[in-house]
């Protein structure tokens, strides 16, 4: 066919679906010039096709799926509104320490009082050496506060200057709804979207060192006075996701608070396919869970 039957066929193409609120939505369709090189994501095969995607039953108020290979939204639910994130935070404070500092995991740190946070469960505490390996694997899959806090203190810094740094890390990526008042998601004016988190666990999931922790369900480790401790995950999913062998939970990052209620964001692949998912304000803490489960379920049956 010649390149001006192909233009000529896409100049007709007037909008492809998205799914927003828990309903089809339109968006204009764009226009190309004769003969240019369309992507397949911007046919209307793809249009056609996705707007056959089954909605997902979910409790959450704000959801979001990103397909990585093709860099598009494929389902939203409210996506752009302004939330509270809770722990999800503590994705962009590691962010920030892994590109900003010289992390010398194999170091002790002495814990202080004054590293002490209140919220879910401690797992270290004053007068304990760990290592800031340790350290960072409480954050990641215990979402610890106090351990967090420790690790920013090893580095002599304070949890107001890594803020900073958070919310320039923020700006740098093009996240205008996305404020950092704390590190670790105490703060209930810690906000963002979920399209703008979906940015975040792209940016923050690239790093080897981060998705090797957060997929792991626990983690056992010695201070340096020779007591073993042993945390466990926030994340329920990395035990049982679903039953589909080609559908895999690379790693999630809970968060909770008042205002927030109960959020995930997600990773998970279906054959060589990856996406992010992200749900916000779920209405209880296994619902959160069974929001994931839907939306990977209801992309897995559109991709087969």
């Amino acid at each position: 066919m010649s390149s001006f039957m192909w233009g000529s066929i896409f100049l007709n193409l007037l909008s492809f679906f998205i799914f927003k609120s828990n309903c089809l939505a339109f968006v204009p369709f764009p226009s190309f010039e004769e003969g240019e090189i369309v992507k397949v994501v911007d046919s209307q095969y793809f249009s056609e096709k996705l707007s056959k995607m089954e909605i997902p039953d979910i409790s959450a108020t704000n959801a979001v799926v990103l397909d990585l290979n093709k860099d598009i939204f494929i389902f939203e639910k409210d996506s752009e509104e302004v939330k509270p994130i809770a722990s999800i935070s503590k994705l962009m404070a590691v962010l920030v320490m892994m590109e900003n500092f010289k992390l010398d995991l194999d170091e002790y740190y002495i814990i202080k009082g004054s590293d002490h946070r209140p919220g879910g469960r401690n797992h270290v505490f004053r007068g304990e050496e760990v290592k800031r390996q340790d350290l960072l694997a409480l954050t990641l899959i215990a979402s610890d506060n106090s351990a967090l806090i420790s690790l920013i203190s090893s580095l002599n810094l304070e949890e107001k200057d890594l803020v900073e740094l958070m919310n320039q890390k923020a700006k740098d990526l093009g996240l205008e709804n996305t404020r950092f008042e704390d590190a670790t998601g105490l703060d209930v004016r810690n906000v963002s979207t979920a399209k703008e988190l979906a940015t975040l666990l792209k940016e923050s999931f690239s790093i080897p060192e981060i998705v090797d922790l957060i997929k792991k369900p626990q983690y056992s480790f010695y201070t340096k006075q020779g007591v073993l401790k042993t945390a466990y995950s926030t994340n329920e999913l990395l035990n049982n996701f679903t039953n589909q062998l080609d559908l895999e939970i690379i790693g999630a990052k809970t968060g909770y608070n008042n205002l927030s209620g109960y959020c995930l964001g997600s990773k998970f692949s279906i054959n060589q396919s990856e996406f992010i998912s992200i749900v916000l304000n779920a209405s209880s803490l296994k619902a959160r869970f069974n929001d994931t489960r839907n939306i990977a379920q209801a992309v897995y049956n559109y991709y087969n």
